[in-house]
């Protein structure tokens, strides 16, 4: 390993220095011995990017760029190094329609997949509805068949939320159509709030994120969503119409509470070598919990759907993208 002061990350026992940190996570398992997760307890924090700040800089700080995150308004960049879980990538889960409070919310499967998560070093972005709140203005009769209030939802779903939080793994809270019931009839962003209690941030209903993986960095834009679409072509429709705008590697929504994905293969130009490549951008449509019998979908006899989240893994040698449905 070459030295050199201005590199990052330090082997406190060996002196060597890295320029990046998955570099180091590396040498401390493999050369030094050190399990693992002793291994990312002891790397310092995670740099934006990887890359080491100048002090000496005029630039404004990112945040004053795309958004200050003190969770009172969303940002419009989430930047976030993701570190790789194996040798050849990591893996981000995209969680949401939860829709505790509600009968048919099958929480034991949620509290599973988030342990999973956490066991696996899985990273998480949170999809919205995470809660029922139904209140007496809202659609339909949840108001009346919900099973704890909204506060008593609120506090249940930070609580499972919290060992995601606390492992550096959820990075963002999208906020969804049933907590915005609240946020249109009082002003209060009941999501924006549990982002603050979880210490993470907060994603309004879409966000872009740029995630750098080893040597790699993807782009995704994810969504709440809102579609009336009933069969998973044409919720795949609503998602193929949205990806037209974002230039994304990956577009993913919610709401629609089907577990599917889809890739579109595009030409491009690349003008650095003057030849024509073709590129893939992934469609996922991000599931839910909400089981099918006696809900709004077997009233209205809407298909079925598989419950659960999907996993990406992002690779961080070769840009690759497989996803898991």
């Amino acid at each position: 390993m070459k030295k050199n002061n201005n590199t990052i990350y330090k082997c406190k026992k060996c002196n060597i220095t890295f320029s990046r940190r998955d570099n180091l996570l590396r040498h401390l398992v493999d050369v030094d011995g050190i399990p693992r997760k002793k291994a990312l307890e002891m790397l310092p924090k995670p740099m934006i990017g990887g890359r080491k700040p100048n002090p000496n800089s005029k630039k404004k700080a990112l945040e004053d760029f795309v958004g200050k995150d003190g969770n009172r308004k969303p940002i419009r960049l989430n930047r976030v190094y993701l570190e790789p879980n194996n040798k050849e990538y990591t893996e981000l889960a995209l969680i949401g329609d939860i829709h505790f409070g509600h009968p048919g919310c099958d929480i034991e499967k949620v509290k599973e997949d988030i342990q999973y998560c956490v066991d696996n070093h899985i990273y998480v972005i949170g999809m919205g509805d995470y809660l029922e709140v139904g209140l007496r203005n809202s659609v339909g009769d949840s108001v009346y068949m919900q099973e704890f209030n909204p506060q008593e939802q609120m506090e249940f779903i930070v609580e499972i939320l919290q060992p995601l939080a606390d492992a550096g793994l959820l990075i963002g809270l999208h906020i969804g159509n049933h907590e915005g019931r609240i946020l249109k009839e009082t002003s209060v962003n009941i999501v924006s709030w549990m982002a603050r209690a979880l210490k993470v941030k907060y994603l309004g209903y879409a966000c872009w994120s740029l995630l750098y993986v080893g040597n790699q960095s993807y782009t995704l834009y994810s969504l709440h969503g809102s579609t009336g679409s009933k069969h998973v072509y044409t919720k795949l429709k609503a998602l193929v119409d949205i990806s037209h705008s974002f230039d994304a590697d990956i577009t993913a929504m919610g709401h629609v509470h089907e577990l599917a994905e889809e890739a579109i293969l595009i030409q491009k130009i690349d003008k650095s070598r003057k030849i024509v490549i073709e590129l893939k951008k992934y469609l996922v449509l991000t599931g839910s919990y909400l089981r099918y019998d006696d809900s709004y979908a077997q009233e209205k006899g809407y298909p079925m759907c598989k419950l659960g989240s999907p996993i990406i893994k992002l690779f961080n040698e070769n840009h690759d993208i497989h996803i898991s449905t």
